[in-house]
């Protein structure tokens, strides 16, 4: 599993949700820039074998897209269609699928209805991912049955 660390300037409010194999952050609201420590040093509480520093060649994408659907009742044919088309998709590392959990904290974001991980080993995957024939029929498939889709790209 892949560990996300940011460091903030300020208290506000930040989502980080882990299910499974699957680590996704989203959604600052009114902070402003996060403060990165310098490349290749660690958090206070961090390990000494953690290290943020790593070569350009073992750079991991992360695609992830917070979908909100007009008919909540979709999310089963929406969940079965992404695990139909991401499987085929050369490039594709892994892929996870997840709901919203609500364990009662006011300042996590709970408003999509579904969370797709698309995990990437290079920049070139990831091109060839969103010019795919299944990731465009998906896409046209969902974009009519969503509300939104909010989509964030990171890497480590």
């Amino acid at each position: 599993m892949r560990k996300l660390s940011l460091w903030f300037t300020c208290n506000s409010s930040i989502f980080v949700c882990s299910v499974a194999s699957f680590v996704f952050a989203a959604t600052l609201i009114s902070c402003g820039t996060p403060a990165l420590p310098p490349s290749g040093t660690l958090p206070p509480n961090a390990n000494a074998s953690q290290s943020r520093a790593s070569p350009a060649s073992a750079i991991a994408i992360q695609h992830l897209v917070l979908i909100k659907l007009k008919d909540t009742n979709d999310r089963a044919a929406l969940e079965k269609d992404c695990n139909a088309k991401l499987s085929s998709i050369p490039g594709v590392v892994e892929f996870s699928l997840a709901r919203p959990i609500d364990i009662g904290r006011k300042n996590v974001d709970g408003d999509y209805d579904v969370a797709v991980s698309v995990e990437f080993a290079s920049t070139d995957a990831y091109k060839a991912y969103l010019v795919h024939p299944d990731h465009l029929a998906l896409v046209s498939a969902w974009k009519e049955k969503s509300k939104s889709m909010r989509i964030f790209d990171y890497g480590n």
